[in-house]
């Protein structure tokens, strides 16, 4: 019995780490973290980058034919000359999942199909994983989620997807 206990005691622990919350990543503490209140979400970046806020009277705009509010980009400061938009970020009232693709879709349907569709628990939010065709043969990927009355819909500029899977990775749920 007294060689069993320790091992025991070890066991409970090894499995007690791999109980852990696989879905939230925790950021370096040298990133800086931008908090959407209204929207209930939270994201972390580098020092590389910034997290660029539209003023409310830009905020007004289409997304795919949709009346939106678009309140902030995700830039790559240092990558080239000019700052480097990586991510959109975009909140529309009175829209869901599927009326968003029906959205896509129809505002190039020449060229726009959706390719795939996946759910996704990233930190906490709940979220539908879109990738599209586009006119120029590059897939492009959207993050959906419901934030506050809105549908948030995190627009992945093309060929970016891996340089903001950093980014996402942080993504979490405002408690």
């Amino acid at each position: 019995m007294k060689k069993f206990f320790p091992l025991l005691i070890l066991a409970i622990l090894l499995l007690g780490f791999g109980c852990q919350n696989q879905n939230s990543v925790k950021a370096p503490n040298d990133w800086t973290t931008y908090e959407a209140a209204e929207y209930g979400f939270s994201a972390a970046y580098p020092s590389n980058m910034e997290m660029k806020e539209r003023a409310l009277d830009q905020q007004d705009s289409t997304y795919a034919g949709l009346n939106s509010k678009f309140f902030a980009s995700l830039r790559d400061t240092e990558r080239e000359k000019n700052p480097t938009t990586l991510a959109l970020f975009y909140a529309i009232k009175d829209v869901d999942y599927e009326k968003f693709n029906e959205a896509l879709v129809a505002s190039d349907p020449e060229f726009i199909t959706i390719k795939e569709t996946s759910d996704i628990d990233q930190g906490g939010i709940l979220m539908k994983k879109v990738v599209s065709t586009t006119a120029m043969e590059v897939d492009k990927t959207h993050y959906l989620f419901m934030g506050g009355d809105s549908l948030i819909v995190v627009s992945v500029v093309l060929n970016e997807e891996e340089v903001f899977r950093s980014v996402f990775e942080t993504m979490q749920k405002l408690k």
